[in-house]
């Protein structure tokens, strides 16, 4: 196995096990948490500034207070549910099986990320080299990466190469709506 194989199964593995520490709770928890906690920054970030300045104009440094406290107050509210959700499957005897589906969260991550690199590998010369076309981990991960190519805009999804001459989008991909072309300002003066 090549250095890019044991990288792509060091990622499940290690996703794996941080799922299997954190627990099914934990690892939703987390993604939940980060989630709401940068909506409630941007919607609430302003109103929370310009309640600590008094109702007046908030300077810079109450505005980064507005939004740095929304954001952590959520996390923290968002952590506290989650210990107390951990410590009710644990006084019911579940802890088990959320480490367990921790642990299957944890593959099915690692996984994901796995498939973004392979992705994102395929826009560089590497699989065309030897340990690429040889590997025996990147093909588990090829029908995502390239499923995930679909999300991409065609400008980069048309340079992404997998190394199996196979087009990374595939034909029944679905397609990504006609934007505008951004307007460019060619003037010289």
């Amino acid at each position: 196995m090549s250095a890019l194989d044991w990288t792509l199964v060091a990622i499940v593995a290690l996703s794996a096990l941080f799922g299997a520490m954190r627990g099914f709770v934990g690892v939703v928890a987390s993604i939940v948490g980060w989630l709401l906690a940068g909506w409630a920054a941007l919607r609430f970030g302003a109103t929370v500034a310009v309640l600590l300045s008094g109702g007046h104009d908030p300077s810079l440094g109450q505005l980064f207070a507005g939004y740095a406290s929304s954001f952590l107050g959520v996390l923290l509210v968002v952590a506290a549910v989650a210990w107390v959700t951990r410590k009710l499957l644990q006084a019911v005897g579940l802890s088990a099986l959320d480490r367990a589906m921790g642990l299957g969260l944890g593959v099915a991550r690692g996984w994901l990320v796995g498939a973004v690199v392979v992705l994102l590998l395929g826009l560089t010369a590497i699989p065309r080299e030897p340990d690429w076309q040889s590997s025996a981990v990147v093909p588990i991960f090829k029908p995502v990466a390239r499923w995930l190519t679909a999300w991409l805009p065609d400008w980069v999804a048309e340079r992404v190469d997998l190394g199996d001459g196979a087009a990374a989008r595939p034909a029944g991909a679905a397609p990504l709506p006609d934007l505008p072309a951004p307007a460019t300002d060619r003037s010289t003066g």
